[in-house]
């Protein structure tokens, strides 16, 4: 069984933050199913640890760390251009002002799997038309 994460739930496995706890009982309790996600999560995951680093919030590092500890996470990172143009018109029909979040909707929706997020303010916008969007 395959399984959609998105940028907000890694990094909730990667830093100490609200919510953590729950994304790590997310993984354990899907260490079977195989993880997917655009080829882009690493670099939105290590912005994300960056702006960390840089608010004081984790060293560098620990940063450094916790991206190690993502690649070793083996998620199967994908791409392809039929997503591209699926998540624009995705993000236009549930009004976001970027494609990254409806990116990886449309790779959920093109792997017929559950797209897992820790971002409620997309889960919200997304759930009502697309009940795989799972919130964390």
């Amino acid at each position: 069984m395959s399984a959609c994460v998105d940028a907000s739930l890694a990094v909730k496995w990667l830093a100490h933050e609200p919510g953590s706890d729950k994304a790590i009982d997310w993984l354990n309790a899907h260490a079977g199913d195989e993880i997917i996600a655009p080829i882009f999560l690493p670099i939105e995951v290590a912005s994300v640890l960056r702006q960390k680093v840089r608010r004081v919030e984790m060293t560098s590092e620990e940063g450094l760390k916790a991206l190690k500890l993502l690649e070793r996470l083996q998620i199967r990172l994908i791409w392809d251009w039929s997503l591209l143009e699926r998540a624009f018109s995705l993000a236009a029909e549930l009004d976001q002002p970027t494609a990254y979040d409806t990116a990886y909707l449309a790779l959920a929706e093109k792997n017929s799997c559950e797209l897992w997020t820790a971002d409620a303010r997309f889960s919200r916008a997304a759930s009502r038309m697309y009940p795989y969007v799972r919130p964390l």
